[in-house]
């Protein structure tokens, strides 16, 4: 399994059409062969930081996520949007243990 994060700081201002358009990019990439999981969160001690978590199948997954054009659209709206270059970080998951309260 291949794990994606994703963070974009976003002005007030621009905070609107950045939600529009990652709730659009979530709900199409949830439907891609290959997600395992896709969503996004704003940090509740700072407004405007926006947190994307994926997880894929596979390499092959990704590339094909990668190349659609509505990601490729949407990485160009968040970086027109975003206060900063986003920043997407790949990891690569040996194994996973579940926790048990």
């Amino acid at each position: 399994m291949l794990i994606i994060t994703g963070r974009a700081a976003v002005s007030d201002a621009n905070r609107k059409r950045f939600l529009e358009i990652a709730e659009a990019q979530t709900r199409v990439s949830r439907r891609e062969p290959g997600c395992l999981e896709y969503g996004f969160y704003e940090d509740a001690m700072v407004p405007g930081q926006f947190l994307f978590v994926e997880k894929w199948k596979d390499q092959a997954a990704i590339d094909f996520h990668f190349k659609q054009p509505y990601c490729l659209e949407f990485i160009e709206a968040a970086q027109q949007l975003a206060t900063d270059d986003p920043d997407i970080t790949i990891f690569e998951v040996q194994s996973q243990t579940a926790v048990e309260p």
